[in-house]
């Protein structure tokens, strides 16, 4: 099957956010490497989305929620997204040491 990748305007807006605190805390150039490995990392989703497991919150959710650990080198950060027929879907990026997201989240 084909899939095709839409990065929500939640997820794009984390992904700005996220950046922006590594360049105003780090170094511009770390915040753009950053920026660009995490949409390329995204775009893996559409080789075997569903070799990716379930997020700790799928049991809330009335759709599967599924993740993939995306960022640097160390990758701290969780893309949650869903599958819906050919659409993959990214709800939101978060670190992983946020708390779980909620249905009211997405």
């Amino acid at each position: 099957m084909s899939f095709w990748l839409n990065v929500t305007n939640q997820a794009r807006d984390d992904i700005t956010r996220n950046a922006s605190w590594w360049a105003e805390n780090h170094s511009l150039d770390e915040a753009l490497t950053w920026y660009d490995s995490v949409y390329d990392q995204l775009n893996e989703l559409l080789a075997f989305p569903e070799s990716h497991g379930l997020a700790a919150e799928n049991d809330a959710f009335p759709y599967e929620l599924r993740e993939k650990l995306v960022g640097g080198k160390k990758r701290t950060y969780r893309a949650i997204f869903t599958i819906e027929g050919a659409e993959i879907r990214v709800l939101t990026i978060r670190r992983a040491a946020q708390r779980a997201i909620t249905p009211d989240d997405a």
